[in-house]
């Protein structure tokens, strides 16, 4: 039997199929040589890394600013590297997240991340250059793009969205939906070719960088023994997307003795400049103690923890987030306001305090003070609460034009809440006819 289309469904599927046979091209890849399909350019490439990499940094913890230089390092390191990548044009950047979580992420045009919990994990600099130049590799080679083609397959003209959820939540499920993102990069899960692309590749840059490529052999040798015992759960979310196996060890091995023998591993140097976060280290395992706790309802334990990680480093931001979101939990109100005023005090750049005092204002019926705070975070990230909390004070202020303007943008943020929302939407039309 035969399916019939009607003419203006025939005229979709013609110009879908002319969309399509614009946007394919056939290229060779810049880093194996091979003749691949190329749906993007490199200026799309660039434009998607510049676009999410804000947002990426946000969903991650933040940018890890009380201790610059540490980013500095990385950088220099990251950029060393780069400088021997097939694309070296390409605007690479190397930034170092607030988050105890071991990860790194590319972003397509070179946009690189690396969380501290992984920097901690790490024995030296030529095993901080494997991470770095596995991640450029993903870039350079366009792995991290051809992700995002393949989104464009399925639906023609649109990119591949990843729902994202940020920390800040602390295991509050309501929380977390309420600032789920979409549209970011960087989590995906690459094939078994492209890791061992991405590893090979990556050996031969950190080799052409002076660097032992050995490192790279004892950082999956690492990993895979990691995969297998406890700490896996901490390091999920690095082998979800970059999983680790023998596999990978053994052809790392056969690279390595193709390459030139000998090389910098940089262990002294890598201590010397990890010394301020390795001192940080319990102040921050006490503060993901107290988020557990938060997760856990243990609110009094989470304050004590928090506490204790202040006195340790009273100079970091997240502490005091912490310390606050469980001071809400006790409707200890004030405290909290306080507890949160210290943490944008030491850091206006992370939306998360921001987003959550702003909240806890609403809730006060602080409204014109909710606003402000709740604006100043959408700046750093479009998070779905915001957005919704903005409806509802428009809707206090007897402003329907903007309530619903702060609706729809909310249904947009996220493909959470959307029965919730659209309920919202009808109840407003209803009442500001």
């Amino acid at each position: 039997m035969y399916k019939r289309f009607s003419l203006s469904t025939l005229a979709a599927i013609v110009l879908n199929a002319t969309f399509l046979s614009a946007l394919i091209s056939c290229s060779v890849n810049p880093v194996t040589g091979k003749q691949e399909l190329a749906w993007v350019d490199e200026n799309w490439e660039r434009k998607i890394g510049e676009q999410h990499y804000s947002h990426q940094q946000q969903a991650g913890g933040g940018p890890y600013t009380i201790d610059p230089d540490l980013t500095l390092y990385v950088r220099s390191v990251g950029k060393k590297l780069a400088q021997y990548s097939k694309r070296s044009h390409l605007p690479y950047d190397f930034i170092v997240l607030n988050d105890s979580r071991p990860n790194a992420w590319a972003l397509p045009g070179g946009k690189i991340a690396i969380n501290r919990g992984l920097l901690v994990s790490l024995k030296d600099e030529a095993e901080l250059a494997a991470v770095l130049a596995h991640e450029i590799v993903h870039a350079d080679a366009r792995h991290s793009a051809q992700s995002q083609e393949l989104g464009s397959m399925i639906s023609v003209g649109q990119l591949a969205a990843t729902v994202l959820l940020s920390n800040s939540g602390y295991n509050n499920k309501a929380l977390q939906q309420g600032i789920a993102y979409t549209g970011l990069y960087g989590q995906t899960r690459y094939s078994r070719s492209r890791e061992l692309e991405a590893d090979l590749y990556g050996m031969q840059y950190m080799s052409a960088a002076g660097y032992n490529p050995e490192a790279a052999v004892s950082l999956q040798k690492t990993f895979v023994e990691l995969s297998k015992g406890r700490q896996s759960d901490a390091f999920s979310a690095l082998f979800a997307s970059h999983p680790p196996s023998q596999s990978r060890v053994a052809a790392n091995e056969q690279t390595a003795w193709s390459l030139k023998r000998g090389g910098d591993r940089g262990k002294i140097r890598y201590q010397q400049e990890m010394k301020k976060l390795m001192d940080r280290k319990p102040a921050y395992d006490l503060s993901d103690k107290a988020k557990k706790a938060i997760g856990d309802k243990k609110y009094a334990e989470a304050i004590k923890l928090a506490e204790k990680a202040i006195k340790m480093e009273p100079k970091e931001s997240e502490f005091y987030e912490v310390k606050g979101a469980a001071q809400i939990k006790l409707n200890r109100s004030s405290d909290a306001l306080k507890s949160l005023d210290q943490a944008i005090a030491l850091n206006n750049q992370y939306y998360s305090p921001i987003l959550r005092r702003g909240i806890l204002r609403y809730e006060l019926r602080s409204y014109e003070s909710a606003e402000r705070d709740l604006q100043a975070s959408l700046l750093l990230a479009p998070t779905q609460i915001a957005y919704i909390k903005l409806g509802e004070i428009a809707e206090e202020k007897d402003l329907c034009a903007d309530a619903n303007k702060y609706y729809q943008l909310a249904a947009k943020a996220s493909p959470q809440n959307q029965q919730s929302l659209q309920q919202k939407l009808l109840a407003l039309q209803a009442r500001c006819r």
